[in-house]
């Protein structure tokens, strides 16, 4: 792994970050140098640094302009952290790592980077001119995960032209290069076609649907689609494609495995998550309508919901979700967790909004990035626990019911952050409630839950739901209450044993209007229902 970084400035002002390896680099003219500087003050073979016990050096190869150390000029040098190379019309800063970092250590440092980077995300959205510091993060994160020699994040500027947004370890650079042309063709045609792609070490070049096809396959190249969550008007062919980002490895191919897949695929998310919300952000404030809080919040909203449901085997899902008005409180996700699970979860935010639904969209952001390599329901509870105390204003808060369904061995584990207790409707008839183990999200410092068990079988229903559905009323202001609901679905499921999740889910839509009598609806309500089917 990389001992030191170098900020390379050159002569045009291109800004890049360079890792730094054990083996020597050529800094020079020659396109072949290790660091290449277009510039006819550098020579073709100008210095050299290289690693030598625990310390790097830099040494003049006989160059006519010199190099120079803080302003002074050397021949042989020993690199201080912070010490600043000149050399033609570029400027070097360098500066060591801190530690070592073995692949073991950063494997393990992921989670810390991804629940770092997505705090950062959750500030942006809030703060939109910030959102550079958001993606150079994740581009750090990605060459230092995938040991990438260099990287490139592409963006479509207001004409729709893709420009190079940012760089790591470029070694060419300038409008003429090669490798700019080259690669701008490649983004183009996958913004046109909404696919990822990848150069193999055999030669071989393909474009992908989806990244899991890479899985234990050597590649020199790496293209990545950041592919809008929202398909296109039409709602047929690939969806927008906001940016793409390309990582390359000069001498040797890389394999990723499944792990790895699944961080990349998050870190992917995140990047859309910025991207979508900062578009959206100012997008609001340029129209300018009656009531542009509530337009950027309902377009935020639109994008966090599934549009349908994950399917798993010996299982039957159904889910709705109604706002009061605009914009509601409500989430819920359902999403795979690995091959034999499913991570479920329905959240109430309070109060209504933009403020609502960014914090909706922060919790989105952590939860789905933290299934990729967290499987811990209570730790999870804290990271998304965490993150809402430090990125939400003051008295905003969120109930939270998380659970992972082993489908296989049909077990749930759960936390339940002060929501409203889930109900699991046994086929014999007797229910249990899955009661509170938390404290809501965002009014602890520490909030870690406790976890508990619940074994299932073949016939069991769990409905997931909000306040909404409890507390709908009546023109005499009568609430329906959570037994009504209990009634009603277990006597249309003693009546009609092999219903599905979806005729279940419509028979308590029937029980609310029946009682609220068109009545207008007084807070948002959300249902989700999970049936286990024989394996």
């Amino acid at each position: 792994m990389f001992r030191a970084k170098i900020r390379l400035v050159d002569k045009t002002g291109n800004d890049t970050t360079l890792y730094v390896f054990t083996h020597d680099y050529i800094i020079g003219r020659d396109p072949e140098s290790e660091i290449f500087l277009n510039d006819p003050s550098v020579s073709r073979k100008h210095a050299r640094i290289y690693y030598q016990d625990s310390s790097f050096f830099i040494e003049n190869l006989k160059s006519k302009n010199g190099v120079f150390i803080n302003s002074e000029k050397v021949n042989h040098h020993r690199l201080k952290n912070y010490d600043m190379v000149q050399v033609g019309g570029a400027t070097l800063h360098f500066y060591y790592s801190e530690g070592e970092f073995p692949e073991d250590q950063a494997v393990s440092r992921t989670g810390e980077f991804l629940q770092e980077t997505l705090l950062k995300i959750s500030r942006e959205i809030q703060s939109k001119n910030m959102l550079d510091e958001v993606l150079n993060t994740i581009l750090d994160g990605l060459v230092a995960m995938t040991n990438a020699s260099d990287a490139m994040l592409w963006l479509p500027d207001e004409a729709g032209d893709w420009q190079l947004h940012l760089s790591r370890n470029l070694r060419l650079f300038g409008e003429d290069s090669s490798l700019h042309n080259e690669v701008r063709n490649l983004v183009i045609k996958m913004a046109g076609n909404g696919k990822h792609y990848v150069f193999h070490r055999n030669e071989k070049q393909e474009f992908l649907e989806n990244l899991d096809e890479i899985v234990g396959h050597p590649y020199r190249m790496l293209a990545m689609s950041l592919r809008s969550r929202k398909l296109m008007d039409d709602e047929t062919g690939p969806r927008k494609v906001l940016g793409v980002i390309v990582m390359r490895v000069i001498k040797r191919g890389r394999l990723l495995d499944k792990r790895k897949v699944n961080l990349l695929e998050s870190l992917l998310s995140q990047t859309v998550v910025a991207i979508e919300n900062t578009y959206l952000y100012s997008e609001a404030l340029e129209m300018k309508k009656l009531n542009s809080e509530l337009l950027v919040a309902e377009k935020i909203q639109n994008r966090l919901l599934p549009r349908e449901l994950v399917k798993a085997p010996g299982t039957d899902l159904a889910a709705f979700t109604r706002a009061q008005r605009y914009v509601g409180g409500d989430y819920y996700d359902v999403l795979r967790m690995s091959d034999d699970a499913l991570a479920i979860a329905i959240a109430d935010i309070a109060g209504k909004g933009v403020g609502a639904a960014l914090v909706m969209s922060s919790l989105q952001g952590s939860l789905r990035a933290q299934i990729s390599y967290e499987n811990n329901p209570e730790q999870i509870v804290a990271n998304i626990n965490q993150l809402i105390r430090e990125c939400t204003a003051e008295g905003l808060f969120a109930t939270f019911f998380f659970c992972l369904y082993d489908y296989e061995n049909q077990i749930l584990k759960y936390v339940n952050a002060g929501h409203n207790p889930p109900m699991v409707l046994k086929k014999d008839g007797h229910f249990e409630i899955l009661k509170s183990s938390a404290t809501a999200l965002g009014i602890l410092e520490e909030n870690r839950g406790k976890e508990k068990t619940i074994e299932l079988q073949a016939g069991d229903v769990v409905i997931f739901y909000t306040d909404g559905v409890t507390e709908a009323m009546n023109h005499s202001m009568k609430q329906l209450g959570l037994e009504a609901i209990r009634k009603a679905a277990h006597e249309f499921m003693k009546s009609k044993p092999k219903a599905s999740a979806q005729d279940i889910l419509q028979n308590i839509l029937k029980r609310i209007e029946e009682h609220t009598e068109g009545q207008q609806q007084h807070d948002d309500l959300t249902i989700l229902i999970l049936k286990v089917l024989k394996k």
